[in-house]
C-alpha cells in the first residue's frame, strides 16, 4: 500500500477514534503525538505535530489554518484564532558552522486555562502563558504572560490586565 494512502487511513481512523470522545478534527487537518484530556474542536488547515506530544485541555477551540509544533500543553476552554503558529524550537546560531547545519534548541510552551489568542499569532519557545490571559490578533509573543494579562505588538507587552 501506498505511504499516501496509509498515511490517509491512518488519519482517518484517529479522527473517528477521537470523535467517539467529542474531539471534532475538520477535513485537511494534519495531526501527530497529540492527546485530548476532553472535548475540542479543530477547524480545517491546522497542522499538529507533537515533538514529543501536544496535550489539549478539555473544551479547546483552533480555529483554520494554526500550525503547532513542538511540547505544547493546552488547559481547559482555550480559544485559538486561525493562522497562528506556536514553535517549540529554533535552529543553532554558532559562528562558523552553516545554521542549517546547527542542533536545535527547544523548550516547551504552556497554555493555562481560560486563555483567548487572537488571529495570526506567534508564540515562540518557552513561553508560558497564564490563565485568563488574552493575546491580541497578530502578536509576536517572546516572553512568559503573567494571568489575566493583555499583551498586544511585536514584540507582545502587556497593554492592562483584565478586572
Amino acid at each position: 500500500m501506498p505511504k499516501k494512502i496509509k498515511t490517509r487511513l491512518r488519519l482517518t481512523i484517529s479522527k473517528l477514534l477521537f470523535k467517539r470522545k467529542g474531539v471534532h478534527i475538520f477535513n485537511n487537518t494534519t495531526f501527530s503525538n497529540v492527546s485530548f484530556k476532553g472535548t475540542a474542536v479543530i477547524e480545517p488547515y491546522c497542522r499538529l505535530v507533537g515533538s514529543p506530544k501536544i496535550t489539549f485541555g478539555d473544551n479547546f477551540y483552533a480555529n483554520a489554518g494554526c500550525h503547532f509544533f513542538g511540547d505544547i500543553t493546552f488547559g481547559r476552554d482555550v480559544m485559538i484564532g486561525p493562522k497562528t503558529v506556536i514553535w517549540t524550537r529554533n535552529h543553532g546560531t554558532v559562528l562558523g558552522t552553516p545554521m542549517k547545519s546547527q542542533d536545535h534548541t527547544t523548550r516547551p510552551v504552556v497554555i493555562e486555562d481560560d486563555v483567548w489568542i487572537g488571529a495570526n499569532v506567534t508564540i515562540l519557545m518557552g513561553v508560558n502563558i497564564g490563565s485568563g490571559a488574552i493575546v491580541g490578533a497578530g502578536s509576536v509573543v517572546t516572553r512568559s504572560v503573567p494571568p489575566n494579562a493583555i499583551v498586544v505588538g511585536n514584540p507582545a507587552v502587556i497593554k492592562k490586565y483584565r478586572n
